[in-house]
């Protein structure tokens, strides 16, 4: 997972981004958190090398969250980390995404 462009919250260097993906319950509706990629230091365009493996079921609706941080500790606690921004898709965008890649912009 490749992301292009982050917002640079460091003052002396840039950003050491760290990407947590959440899926959201389909009946709870209630977003728990799936899994966390590596730090990549001092970038703004962060090439995330970890990956997931996610059951698809084609006949359900399966949101992903993605949230991006800055890290400036070694605390696992999120917010003591710089929130860069977050994307939302499914699982079906991205199966369904020539190549299985999806480009989405950071909101």
């Amino acid at each position: 997972m490749g992301i292009r462009n982050l917002l640079d919250k460091d003052t002396f260097s840039k950003s050491d981004p760290l990407c947590v993906l959440y899926t959201q319950g389909v009946e709870t509706k209630q977003w728990r958190e799936f899994g966390r990629t590596e730090v990549i230091d001092n970038t703004l365009n962060p090439d995330f090398v970890r990956k997931y493996i996610l059951d698809y079921f084609f006949e359900e609706k399966q949101n992903l969250r993605f949230d991006l941080y800055d890290v400036d500790s070694k605390s696992p606690d999120l917010s003591k980390h710089d929130f860069l921004g977050q994307v939302f898709c499914t699982l079906g965008e991205i199966v369904g995404s020539p190549g299985s890649r999806l480009e989405k912009p950071l909101g």
